[in-house]
């Protein structure tokens, strides 16, 4: 049979019925958001902004925040979100399992909860049972499927991160300042596909970090990837980014901006 050769069309997209406002440099659910900061970059406070700011996700955009983190009942920085979520000070496979069992049993799937779920500082205690892989794993490529439009990990130390998590990430904050070079290496070599190189990622991530508390956020969902200083600035799309702008002599942050967040709403 001859004739004009058959042509791949694209699927017709379905469409989105969820118009909770939501400002659009912020991760739109579901979302995995890994974020990769040390002690003492405020973390805490990154947290609690996206969850209690209403310039952020706020108090009511998730039916229900669940929160596991060890010092969840230490931090003072926390205190207000340990108001308003159901937390846990240690980690277990028996209460994610709940977790998950209730929200499954809603035949109705328009009638489940909306969930932010937060695993704070405790990536290191994943250990699946019996030689099995741990429960984690298989939720960060299951948790749309349960309702959680919100998985938040946080974790210390990149390295640590399994890379069935690392892969299934959506979106990523890598926070500063970041004392340890083999980690900041390790996530330059390995983002640095997206965006151009190792080189080009580490230009990208020193342009979005120039101050204390500054952090590198970077939206993987976008085809090519986009990197923003904090929420507020867009610093690079994909490979044509920062260090390649300056490297061509036109760097103009006009080609670049997007809609700022108001950053003295946020303090």
């Amino acid at each position: 049979m001859e004739g004009k050769p058959p042509e791949i069309l694209p699927v017709k997209s379905l469409p989105d019925n969820d118009d909770r406002p939501l400002h659009p440099n912020l991760p739109k659910p579901p979302a995995l958001l890994l974020m990769i900061s040390p002690i003492r970059t405020g973390k805490s406070t990154i947290i609690s902004n996206l969850l209690l700011n209403s310039n952020f996700f706020g108090q009511d955009y998730f039916d229900e925040t669940i929160v596991f983190s060890p010092t969840i009942h230490n931090d003072k920085t926390s205190r207000f979100l340990r108001k308003a979520a159901t937390c846990y000070d240690t980690y277990s496979d028996d209460t994610l399992q709940g977790i998950i069992d209730d929200q499954s049993s809603y035949e109705d799937k328009s009638m489940r909860p909306s969930i932010a779920l937060i695993l704070d500082d405790i990536i290191g205690v994943f250990k699946g049972k019996g030689g099995r892989e741990p429960m984690i794993n298989s939720l960060c490529s299951r948790f749309r499927h349960y309702g959680i439009d919100l998985l938040l990990m946080s974790s210390q130390n990149y390295r640590r991160v399994n890379p069935v998590i690392r892969s299934n990430a959506t979106h990523m904050i890598i926070g500063s300042p970041f004392p340890n070079v083999k980690e900041l290496n390790k996530i330059f070599e390995e983002m640095g596909d997206s965006f151009g190189g190792a080189l080009n990622m580490e230009a990208i991530y020193r342009k979005a970090t120039p101050n204390k508390y500054d952090f590198l956020y970077l939206d993987l969902t976008e085809n090519p990837p986009v990197a923003f200083r904090n929420f507020q600035e867009k610093i690079a799309v994909g490979g044509q980014g920062y260090a390649d702008i300056v490297a061509k002599g036109n760097f103009n942050m006009g080609e670049v901006k997007d809609t700022p967040i108001d950053e003295k709403k946020n303090q």
